[in-house]
């Protein structure tokens, strides 16, 4: 078997001609004779008319799809539609004396002389929205050897390579040159040019091949802009006999190259939907003007070049998304590895961590230290921004705490050093919110201060309450000589201190209102007696609870220490 071509088409009757031509690209290909040619396009002529009358009535929209191979010495075309499907009791034999069927009872009307055809095949479907496909096989009768139609040989081989770059992946910018030297060719021009609508810009841009002079730098046209402006604008096909005549025609692009154009032949490219997506034009046709063959076959070839650009761009699509997505989950690991795979721990507590970005990565982050005298040093942070700009600035963020915390400072002269430090050599004009705390294992004294982040949350066992580590500073990164106090609790047995990124207490539920502090301070009191992954868990369920309509919008991370030394 093999795969002449493949055409998509919205079924309308005036796409009717388009597949009067994409047929006539396919006997010009297999040299053919007139005479199958001819009963070729009558019966799916005649079959495309009635899918567009009886597959989609009342206005509906469809498309269908025509499929031609090569079995041995036969054609297989296979039409296709997804309009009101077929029933098995409409289905009878054929008969010279017989009427026109219609699609009655959902069944497939056909338009067709049984003389026509050898073979007549029908898919039947169950369900509504399932393809109907008829299969029509008409044995291949070929002109003699050495008699060709005009130009035969030179359009099917350029249709045939036109319809072999739909199914193959292909770089945009190398299909284009490839169509075009195809078109150039078998319609013997001089030149051409393929130029593509750049909707944002509200203009055309072209890729220039003209043999005569070489390649030309890239034109740009607004819509409705010379001839072939024009053509993207009103859809019309255009041949002119004599360029310099036309009042669309723009002379100073002859005048900058030293080329003269006489003849021009402008057809638009159209997608499946029927929107223009480009515009072919070829210029100064050999030996003469172009003809209306000339125009049948590049109107032909421009619904495959459709096609094959459509295919060309959404292939480049999704190599640039998985190249994204490659590019992403490296970031996310990256990212990752900066972050401790599990809290130290030290006898008398109990330490869990959560961290989970809104993205695949995210501004919020939080480490562990051992101090050189033996005490433990943690921060949580959240940078501005999400995603990767995020990512980025949080490593930079990150590094620079890790380093500050290695020093002999405390938590505010941590914040100072690390600020000083990141405005001096960051541009990025971006900012980071931090807590950090120092722990004293054996007595519980908390050593704290922060740079504008949101207050840990603490539960005293002996008071059977909660309160915040609340303390003054502005976040890293802002303003140069910011200071930044610190403070001191006693984290006493069974007390409990929650840290956290406002990812979590800013979710909010379908009236808007955010879950707050507040909420949080009452979960941890309500969960005072579990261990610390038990309360991560209990507060990461509540919060998805009480956003499950609107979502978490934001990272989220969270560190729960809590003191079971007795």
């Amino acid at each position: 078997m093999i795969f002449l071509g493949e055409l998509r088409v919205e079924a309308r009757l005036e796409n009717l001609r388009i597949i009067s031509f994409f047929l006539t690209g396919i006997s010009q290909r297999l040299n053919l004779t007139e005479k199958v040619s001819f009963d070729i396009e009558l019966a799916l002529e005649e079959a495309s008319a009635n899918i567009v009358k009886h597959a989609y009535p009342d206005g509906q929209i469809g498309d269908m799809v025509i499929v031609v191979e090569l079995i041995e010495n036969s054609l297989r075309i296979s039409l296709t539609d997804w309009g009101i499907p077929l029933h098995e009791e409409d289905v009878k034999p054929f008969d010279l004396d017989d009427p026109v069927e219609t699609r009655i009872k959902g069944g497939m009307g056909l338009h067709f002389i049984n003389t026509l055809m050898d073979e007549v095949y029908r898919n039947t479907s169950e369900a509504l929205g399932s393809p109907n496909t008829l299969t029509l096989i008409k044995h291949v009768e070929t002109l003699q050897p050495g008699i060709e139609l005009p130009s035969a040989l030179r359009e099917r081989n350029a249709m045939l390579t036109v319809s072999q770059l739909l199914s193959t992946k292909i770089d945009l910018n190398e299909l284009l040159g490839i169509i075009i030297n195809e078109l150039v060719d078998v319609i013997r021009a001089e030149g051409g040019t393929l130029y593509l609508v750049d909707r944002s810009r509200n203009e055309l841009y072209s890729r220039i091949l003209l043999d005569e002079i070489g390649e030309l730098q890239e034109i740009r046209l607004q819509l409705g802009e010379g001839i072939a402006g024009d053509v993207a604008l009103t859809g019309d096909l255009v041949n002119i006999r004599d360029a310099y005549k036309d009042t669309r025609f723009q002379i100073e692009f002859d005048q900058q190259s030293g080329y003269h154009t006489r003849s021009m032949l402008v057809v638009p490219l159209r997608n499946h939907q029927q929107e223009i997506i480009g515009v072919v034009q070829l210029v100064n046709k050999r030996g003469g003007y172009f003809t209306s063959r000339d125009e049948r076959l590049v109107m032909a070839m421009a619904a495959q070049v459709a096609v094959s650009i459509e295919n060309a761009r959404l292939y480049a699509q999704e190599i640039q998304q998985r190249l994204l997505n490659q590019e992403v989950e490296t970031a996310r690991e990256i990212q990752r590895s900066f972050l401790p795979e599990t809290p130290p721990q030290f006898e008398g507590w109990d330490i869990a961590s959560y961290w989970k970005p809104m993205r695949d990565v995210g501004g919020d982050f939080f480490d562990f230290a051992i101090l050189p005298d033996g005490r433990l040093g943690l921060m949580i942070a959240d940078v501005s921004g999400k995603g990767i700009p995020a990512a980025l600035f949080m490593a930079y963020s990150e590094t620079v705490l890790r380093f500050a915390m290695t020093l002999d400072l405390s938590p505010g002269q941590i914040l100072a050093r690390a600020n000083r430090f990141m405005i001096a050599n960051s541009k990025s004009k971006m900012f980071t919110t931090v807590f950090i705390g120092i722990l004293d294992t054996k007595s519980g004294v908390f050593e704290y201060a922060s740079a504008g982040h949101n207050p840990p949350v603490i539960y005293k066992s002996a008071e059977k309450g909660s309160t915040y580590l609340a303390v003054s500073g502005v976040a890293l990164g802002i303003f140069d000589n910011a200071h930044f106090a610190s403070r001191r609790t006693v984290i006493a047995s069974d007390d409990i201190v929650i840290l956290y990124t406002d990812g979590l207490i800013e979710a909010i539920d379908e009236r808007e209102e955010e879950y707050g502090e507040d909420r949080l301070a009452s979960l941890l009191q309500d969960s005072a007696s579990e261990n610390a992954s038990a309360i991560i868990h209990h507060v990461i369920e509540d919060v998805s609870s009480f956003a499950s309509n609107e979502g978490i919008f934001d990272d989220v991370t969270l560190l729960v220490l809590r003191r079971a030394d007795h």
